[in-house]
């Protein structure tokens, strides 16, 4: 963690005197594949009970970012999308521990999924005079909401869902193959809790834009 803050930083730190650049207006739209992999706290539920959430529920959710955004110089931009994941399930067996004194009866299943918006901002730096291999830093909000159910057989579901504001940081690299073609790869940390479920979260996505 302290790594990628510190690279983010450097990066921001670079592009700090492209605002004494003429500023572009370069729209871009893109996606990237992404895999968000949440670690989940021990729930209190009371007296002296807790349920282990990384047990009864699915940590690595796969999705798919969608986002436009602008390059207003040539090393700072920002970057508005959405995001969903698939919803993922996992099947707990009976005998299972899942808490602090806590063993099922019975089995049963969860699936999880989340959705949100963001809003970032990007710093980049290039590692070549062409301008064709570029570091990317990030910086943003995002509002997340998270939708869970619970299964049991013969007896039916319980659904719940929980949303809240959160920050999110990260780094990647980016390759421009033409003037109006790039792929990048981005890690970004982000904070979560959903009702302390959530301890935080890391997204890993790989995708492609198109500038205009």
């Amino acid at each position: 963690m302290k790594k990628l803050l510190c690279t983010a930083a450097c990066i921001a730190a670079f592009t700090f005197p492209a605002q004494a650049q003429e500023m572009n207006f370069k729209p871009y739209v893109g996606f990237d594949l992404q895999r968000s992999v949440y670690d989940y706290n021990n729930y209190d539920i009371g007296g002296g009970l807790a349920l282990d959430g990384n047990t009864i529920l699915e940590d690595s959710l796969d999705g798919l970012n969608i986002h436009v955004g602008n390059r207003f110089y040539k090393n700072l931009g920002v970057e508005f999308g959405y995001f969903r994941t698939k919803e993922e399930s996992k099947s707990i067996a009976n005998g299972t521990t899942v808490g602090s004194g806590i063993v099922t009866a019975v089995d049963f299943s969860t699936d999880v999924k989340v959705q949100g918006i963001m809003l970032d901002g990007l710093g980049y730096l290039p590692l070549d005079k062409e301008g064709k291999f570029e570091l990317i830093g990030t910086a943003g909000l995002s509002w997340s909401k998270a939708e869970f159910t619970a299964t049991i057989p013969g007896t039916g579901s319980i659904d719940a869902d929980e949303s809240e504001i959160g920050f999110r940081v990260g780094g990647g690299a980016q390759v421009n193959f033409t003037d109006n073609i790039n792929m990048r790869g981005l890690v970004r940390y982000q904070t979560a809790d959903f009702d302390d479920v959530v301890d935080n979260a890391w997204t890993y996505g790989l995708g492609l834009n198109y500038s205009f």
